[in-house]
Order: C-alpha cells, then structure tokens, then sequence
C-alpha cells in the first residue's frame, strides 16, 4: 500500500482502474473545538485549531456518477454540516478481527465494515479516540456500492491522522482490502456468495508462527493437522490433504506436503501481506483439488502497483515456547515504472517446550487409557521438551514488475528451505543386529530421530492487461515453474527416501465486458507435475500428473440481489512409471450462489455447488510402508471420480456497534474415498497388521490399509458475535466477542471418519486507547468422543491468550509487542494430529517481538 499525502482537499482515488475502484473524496480536515483532554483533533489527527470545516462529502460511485451502467443504489454527492467532533470507530470481528464502523457525529459518515486491524499499523492509526454513532441521521452519507463498502472507511481512517496542513496537494492512494482469490477483482468477504475469510493486519500478526496449520488454527472452520513444530497442513471443515488447495499469490504452491502429514506446506506465513480462505468447495474455480476448499497467501512479491518511494518493515521475534528467534524484513521500491521487491527470513528453533508428562507412549495410547491421565514416572521425571522437533528455516523472494497504465507484468524468484525434525516418527526398518552390543549400536543411533530437509526454487510470472481486447476489461495470467525436493535424513545421518515435485503451472482469466446486467470471468488452468520417491519409504511410484481445465462464472445484478453461476471442466491423467496403468479422469464441476441485501446492515448468501475430484496418485498407486501414519498403504485403482453435492448459507450483521455472522452447510460426499482397514489377510476378527516388507503378522508394527469408497456426509455450522460495549477516551474501547464451530463427518454405515476436528466455542475481548492495543482469547476445545474405528478419543481442553501492543509513531511506526500463548499451561492434543500423543501442544509461553514499518 502506497500513501501519498494530501492536506488541504484529501482527495482519495485509484487510477489504475476507475471502473473497478470508484473515486471518493473528502474535502477538508476536521480541526474542531470541541476535542477534549486531548492535544489533537479526533478525525485529522492534528493539532486542535478550534475551526471546522463547512463539509464533509463523499463523490458519487462510479465513472458516471449515479446513474453508471450496473451500477445501483449510488448516491449522488451531499454535504453535511460538522458538529466538530469527528472520530472512526475500531471494531474487531470474533472471527478474528475483520469489522470497522466509523462516523462524524452528528452522524456525518456511517461507514460499514472493514477492520481497523485489518490495515497494516502504518496505515491504520490507532491514536484516535473512538466513537460510533448510533445510526445513520437525515443527511448521512452511505455508500450503498460495493466496493465503497471497504474503500470508504479506509480514506477516512487514512486521511484522520495526516498533518494538519501544506502548501502542496497530493491525492491520497490506497487499495481497499479484497478478496483475490475471488473471480471477480477487488470483491470482499461480504459481496461473496460463498465462506471467506481474510486474515490481514494485526489481526495475521497476532496468528502469524512458523506453519501456515498453525497460523490460521484459530480462524472459523479451520483447524491444524500439525506433526510436530516443523509441519502442520490446514484442516477446513474436516477436509484436508489433496482436497484443500493452497496457492501462492493465486497458484499452487506445487509441493509434496498432500502426500503425508509430516511433510510442510512449502510457503512462509511471515512472508503474507494477506492470508484468504475459500471454506467450501471452490473446484470450480482452482480445480478438483479444492473440492474441500482454498487457502490463498498473498505476499506482493510481484508488486502491482506504483511504487513511488522505499518502505518497508524490519522485524524480531523471540518464542520461549522453542526459544525461537526469527529475523524477517521486505522493502519495495520504485525507479520510474519500474518495482523491486525483497523479503527474507531467518527462524531458529530449539526443542518445543510441553507440559510435564504430556508425553504418551504407544503402548498407553493402544491400551485405551483416558486421556488425561499422567503416569507417576512421567510426573516424577518430567518431560518438558519435545525431543527432535527443533528447526531450522530460511526464506527469501525477489521480484520485479513494470507497471504501466495498461497494467503491468512482473517476474519473481522465491527460495524456501526448511530443516525440521518429527516428532515420533522413528525409523525401525534397520538391518537386524547380532547380540547386545550391536542393539545398543542401533538404539544409540535412533536417539536423534528423523528430520527432513525440505528446499524449493519457485519462479512467478504474472500478467494483467486492462481493456485487452474488445469486449473485455480485464486479462490476468500466471505462470509458476517449481523445483520442489526433500529429503528424510535418518537417525544415523545417512539420507533415506527423497520426495521431489517438478512442477508447471498455468493460469489465464479474461473478464468479459457487461452483457446487459451479465458480467463473467471466464479462464483456462494448466498444471503439469512430475512427483517422484526414491528410497525404502517411497511408497508411492514416480508419477507424471497432468491437468486441464477451463471455467466460467457470469453474476447477475438485480437492485440488492445478485446471482453467480459458474461451470468447469476438467480433465486430469496420471501417467506412472513401471507395470501400473495410466488413468485418465474427466470431471465436471457446477455452482450457483445468491447474495442478497437484507437493508443496510444485513445480507444473506446461499451457495449451492456439485463438485468432482478425480482421485490422487497416491490413492491410486501407493503400496508400501507410510511410517509417518504407522500404516501400509495398499492404492486402488477401481477407483472413481469423488461427487460433492454442498450448500452453505451465510447471514451477515454489520451494524454500528455489533458484528455477527451464522454460516451452516452441509455436503453430500458420493464415492467418497478414505482408507479402509481389512480382515483378510489373517482372517481373525482383528485389523490386519503387517511388517514394513507388508507380509501379514498378528503383532505387526504397521496397520494395513486400502483404498476405497463409500458415500459419506459431512455437516457444521460456523458463528461469530462481536459487540462494541464501551467507548472512552479515557477508558478506551471494548469490544467482546463470542465465537464457535463444530463439523461432523460420518460414512453412510454411520460409522465416524478418522481425525474430524472437534467443537470449539470460545471468547475474546479487544481492547484500544491510544497507542495501546490489548486481545484475549479463551478457546474451550469440546472432547472428541465421536470416533472411527481403531481410533482413541482426544480430551478437550481451554487455551488461554494475550497480546499487548503498542506503537511509537514518528517518520516511521515501531511497534512492540507481548503474547502468551497457553497461559493456563494446558496439555494440548489436536485430534486431527496422526501423532497426537507423542507430540502435544506448546505449554505456556510468551512471545516478545518488534517490528519497524515504514
């Protein structure tokens, strides 16, 4: 975000794209009388002048003013006297911070949401006192468009804290917040017909460690699938693996980590500028891998916009919970219409710090133990750090773009190398020792534990070209090529299995030109993957994976009702190396959504979508020993296309002073694939059990598993509340909240499915004066007693955190901050973790960090 600053008539408007981003304007600053105990003005951020300004006016939306074509509910310009007491109102959603409302009193501006926090601190000053007006008054301004929905409150938050006044003008430029993972550009989460979530501002800085699991753990319908510090893949609404896609900066990240659960998503959270999460299916839009749903980072590495002077951030961060430090900074900068961008990182971690006997072994699990128990030798020798789950990471991007005002175009160069350990995955397929000495050799060995060595080289091109061709507005195209390989490094040292992915991946969307009330995207997708393993553990073959798919979505606006519909389809070969045949799968995928304005402070969204998954590789082809998950994994390859039939309803309330969102959905899974334990290799009642060469013993170390099918239901419900309670200038502004989901998945034999995330429901309170922020958050995690066979129950628990923050404003923002996390020093087990028991959560830690922004 570039701010150029204007003083005398604020001016606040995009030029890259009128159409896409209205003008508004605010002329004049409110230097008032009537600021009390304070030393500036409420709304400029000035020193207090005693004057006021005659008006306060926002431009009609749209090139053409109100009467623009498919442009409806516009306002034309009015002005409205200024009581002199001007102020913007910071509000937080329970879902994690997304939610503003601002006014002028007596009701000058009523502004509809976008969070405070949801700005980067340099942006989004947090000094001003806070107050909220009650509702809008005669006279009030309310930018009905949807894009002013989020443009608006921005130019007042930025504008409110500028000096006073200069001789020169400038118009003020910033971006609102949207949604890019949406069709539609410069679409937020409230114009969306399907589940969105946007982490961003302080709101990703208080979420933001080392895993992108981990980091968004705490948003609605999502959870972590950790394996240690080191890995965690994201869990939306019990789907994960390869029906969750992530993308980087809008395409796939192109790795290894849907193959197994140690195995990292291969994209640094420090490095996002925003984070988006699609909940629900969203194949249509990004392929049948997203039949669970989307995370996409956007971290600018190729800067779209003109960069007219350096800025930046330079940060530190130390963990206690893994004595951790990380070191991370980016800077941009402009030379004409020429953009540079640099980041890097750099995080060293110890041993995670745990609860005292939190520790199980495999015995306990097996035996049905409760949970909750502690044995009287892990109490007398307590276990407080989770061996071999130190790491080690470096990152770096470096990207350039020219920008220009028929777009721009811009390639980047991305490294990310990670060096962890996992926790509870040792390796027992050593050659067979002869007498005591050799045993104790091997055990001695082992002790280090298993780490991987993960390194990928990704390269970015991108492309977007307003007005390309007649007919069309807009044309935006990716292209990605990836290098992905890591290695897992035995006990002894020595390399063992490595996994590598050579990926190309191709994107193009053209948005066409309106049809009448008619506006679509349509677009093409491409993805070729070359996977490999080699080594004792590959067990799945070297396969050569190929994808295409194209895609359309139309919308239709109708006064406050506006209808999506959108078709893809797509066709995915699997080429294996060796005697297994190839497959081929053609899959098509349907959606039809609805997003409907309920006034001025509510709206309703329905999204109904069939969507296909051809099956993976390693669903279809695996056989051989997945130590990870303590199982032999036996592919089928009778497998067919997976169907989910799913609707979500989402109601939205954004009022003055409360936030509220209610989300149920429900999916139908036909053919849904999992893996399925046999009885039939010795046929004796029990699961079958085998040796890591897959020959069937009663007390095998690996549970035997296949491939296979079967309809399935999925259900759950999503709620969040945030209510602004109290606003002071002296005491400062309170804002509770309440949050809570639950998800339930289940096979049509009514059997449950493994590792489905348990209920949650939780409070929080944020709280603002000054420079001075301050969040709680108390989670309590419901027992998870509904589960599959051969699986053990989770105990619940309540987690406990904070973070205090404050900001030191000069030519440049210092800001400081101190977290705790798991203040209650609670033992923390994630059902949806294969290791659960032999890698808890973090016990209590504190979190010190700082960061310069300028």
């Amino acid at each position: 975000m570039r701010l150029r600053h204007c003083l005398s008539d604020r001016a606040m408007q995009n030029t890259r794209d009128a159409h896409a981003r209205p003008p508004i304007s605010i002329a004049g600053c409110c230097r008032c009388s009537a600021c009390p105990a304070v030393e500036r003005c409420h709304a400029c951020g000035g020193p207090c002048a005693g004057t006021c300004p005659p008006t306060l006016c926002a431009l009609s939306c749209g090139p053409e003013g109100h009467n623009a074509p498919g442009i409806h509910g516009c306002r034309r310009p009015v002005t409205t006297p200024c009581a002199g007491r001007c102020s913007a109102t910071n509000r937080r959603s329970a879902a994690g911070g997304l939610g503003i409302t601002g006014s002028a009193r007596p009701a000058a501006v009523h502004l509809t949401r976008k969070p405070l926090d949801a700005l980067p601190r340099d942006v989004a000053d947090v000094d001003a006192p806070i107050s909220a007006s009650t509702g809008p008054e005669p006279g009030s301004i309310r930018s009905t468009h949807p894009m002013n929905r989020y443009v608006f409150p921005l130019a007042v938050i930025a504008t409110s804290h500028l000096p006073v006044a200069v001789a020169d003008e400038q118009p003020l430029e910033l971006e609102p917040i949207s949604v890019t993972a949406e069709p539609f550009a410069d679409r937020g989460e409230l114009d969306s017909t399907r589940p969105v979530d946007v982490l961003v501002g302080d709101a990703l800085d208080r979420a933001r460690a080392a895993t992108l699991g981990e980091t968004l753990d705490r948003q609605p319908g999502i959870a972590n699938a950790g394996f240690g510090p080191g890995a965690g893949r994201v869990v939306i609404r019990g789907q994960s693996g390869p029906r969750v896609r992530v993308l980087d900066g809008g395409v796939g990240v192109l790795d290894a980590s849907t193959v197994s659960p140690d195995h990292n998503i291969s994209t640094e959270p420090f490095r996002a500028r925003q984070i988006e999460v699609l909940r629900g299916p969203a194949a249509l839009l990004y392929g049948n891998g997203a039949i669970g749903g989307v995370v996409n980072v956007v971290s600018d590495t190729i800067p779209t916009e003109p960069v007219e002077q350096i800025g930046g951030s330079l940060g530190m961060r130390y963990d206690d919970g893994a004595e951790a430090l990380t070191t991370y900074g980016h800077t941009e900068f402009g030379i004409g219409r020429l953009n540079v961008h640099l980041d890097g990182l750099i995080r060293n971690t110890d041993d995670l710090k745990i609860p005292a006997g939190s520790v199980r072994d495999e015995e306990e699990a097996h035996e049905g133990e409760a949970p909750e128990e502690v044995h009287e030798e892990h109490a007398e020798g307590p276990t407080n750090r989770l061996e071999n789950s130190s790491t080690e990471t470096e990152s770096f991007a470096l990207g350039t773009s020219w920008v220009d005002d028929w777009g721009h175009v811009g390639l980047a160069i991305t490294r990310y190398d990670t060096h962890y350990g996992v926790p509870g995955h040792a390796h027992e397929h050593e050659e067979e020792h002869e007498g005591e000495a050799g045993h104790d050799e091997e055990h001695g060995e082992e002790e280090g534990g298993v780490r991987i060595d993960l390194q990928q080289t990704r390269y970015d091109a991108k492309l977007e070209i307003f007005d390309p061709l007649p007919g069309f507005t807009r044309l935006r195209g990716a292209l990605v090529l990836s290098d992905y390989e890591h290695t897992e490094i035995e006990p002894s040292g020595e390399p063992g299995t490595v996994f590598g992915n050579d990926g190309t991946e191709f994107r193009l969307e053209a948005t066409h030109a309106p049809i009448g009330q008619l506006t679509g995207v349509l677009g093409v997708q491409w993805v070729d993957a070359d996977f490999s393993a080699v080594g004792e553990e590959a067990f799945v073959p070297t396969v050569q994976t190929r994808s295409l798919g194209v895609f359309g979505v139309e919308e239709w606006q109708l006064n406050a009702l506006r209808l999506e519909a959108g078709l893809r389809l797509e066709n995915t070969d699997h080429d294996p190396t060796g005697n297994q045949p190839a497959r081929d799968f053609s899959t098509v995928s349907l959606s039809l959504g609805g997003n409907y304005a309920l006034g001025d402070h509510a709206n309703v969204a329905v999204s109904l979508s069939r969507s296909q998954r051809a099956p993976s590789s390693q669903e279809l082809y695996s056989l051989g020993p997945h130590l990870a998950t303590e199982t032999f994994e036996v592919g089928n390859l009778d497998l067919t296309e997976e169907v989910a039939n799913n609707l979500d309803v989402t109601l939205h309330w954004h009022g003055d002073r409360v936030d509220a969102e209610l989300t149920g959905f429900v999916t139908r899974y036909q053919d849904y694939i999992y893996q399925s334990s046999t009885d039939s290799l010795l046929p004796d009642g029990e699961p079958d059990r085998v040796d890591e060469e897959g020959m069937a013993e009663a007390d095998g170390e690996l549970l035997y598993v296949r491939y296979t099918q079967q309809d399935a239901n999925f259900a759950g419900a999503e709620a969040s509340l945030s209510v602004l309670a109290l606003q002071s200038t002296t005491l400062g502004n309170w804002r509770p909240r309440l949050f809570a989901d639950t998800v339930s998945g289940e096979l049509d034999n009514g059997g449950p499915l493994p590792r489905i995330t348990p209920s949650r429901i939780g409070l929080g309170l944020d709280w603002q004066r000054l420079s001075l922020g301050a969040d709680l958050r108390l989670t309590r995690v419901l027992t998870q007693d509904d589960t599959a066979e051969l699986e053990t129950e989770t105990a619940g628990y309540t987690r406990l955190d904070a973070d205090l923050t404050w900001t030191v404003r000069s030519a440049a923002a210092l800001v400081f901050g101190l977290r705790g996390r798991n203040l209650l020093d609670e033992t923390i087990r994630d059902h949806t973790s294969f290791i659960k028991d032999q890698s808890p959560g973090v016990a209590r830690s504190v979190i010190v960090d700082m960061a310069l922004k300028f």
